[in-house]
């Protein structure tokens, strides 16, 4: 199983989009400055706001650059905040990549 996540910085009012095996570790690495110079890296507040679990990384990257497609803080909101959009969402994607979201 592969994460796709979201991540959302309160002091900056900034969502992340990534992909990882272990959300977790990935957030705490995020919020430790462990990329260095990353553009998440003078963020220390992160917050995880919505997983996905996919079954692979190819899928996982499926899913994340369609959301980072998007190129907007309005449909991530909608994501995280929408239960009926999240699930019109994974049907898009389920018809589009034939990728299911768990």
């Amino acid at each position: 199983m592969h994460d796709v996540y979201i991540l959302y910085s309160r002091s900056f009012d900034k969502y992340y989009t990534g992909e990882t095996v272990n959300v977790l570790i990935r957030l705490e690495q995020h919020n430790s400055s462990f990329y260095g110079k990353s553009s998440t890296s003078y963020i220390k507040d992160w917050e995880l706001v919505l997983r996905l679990v996919v079954e692979n990384r190819s899928e996982a990257l499926k899913v994340e650059r369609y959301i980072k497609s998007m190129k907007s803080k309005v449909f991530i909101r909608k994501l995280v905040g929408d239960e009926g959009y999240l699930v019109n969402f994974k049907a898009i994607v389920e018809k589009k990549f034939q990728i299911r979201i768990h």
